[in-house]
């Protein structure tokens, strides 16, 4: 439960250009305009330590760029149900958890977002980052 290492990360997916193709990378899951990635040690010791580190997170984010935008991932469902074409990554991330939050990483012309993913309760619960050039729907 490394925020520095977290930070670091962020920091580097901000500024490495994207992936032309689908796939994995050596620190995510890429693709044309985006990166995805689990943070934090994979297995949460319990999940008011995930809690934690995803607020922490928060706050240097916040510092950072400012206070985020949040807004539920219902909105994205029910667009995409009513035929509205949802653009990936924000699809995808947008099944996987409910509540997001988004910056503008400024000078970067990226989004950087953060959800927990614990949706399934049969799941361990994750710390998802997304970084993006591709404009929130």
């Amino acid at each position: 439960m490394d925020v520095a290492k977290d930070l670091a990360l962020t920091d580097l997916l901000c500024t490495r250009d994207f992936p032309a193709e689908h796939g994995r990378t050596e620190f995510a899951l890429g693709g044309p305009g985006y990166y995805m990635t689990e943070l934090g040690p994979g297995s949460w010791p319990s999940r008011d330590d995930l809690y934690a580190h995803e607020a922490a997170l928060v706050l240097r984010f916040d510092e950072r760029w400012g206070k985020a935008e949040r807004w539920g991932s219902v909105t994205l469902q029910e667009r995409g149900l009513r035929g509205e074409d949802i653009p990936e990554p924000w699809a995808e991330f947008g099944t996987r958890a409910d509540d997001l939050r988004t910056w503008s990483a400024t000078g970067t012309g990226r989004w950087v977002n953060l959800a927990v993913s614990d949706r399934d309760p049969e799941a361990e619960p994750a710390l998802l980052l997304m970084v993006t050039e591709i404009d929130p729907p």
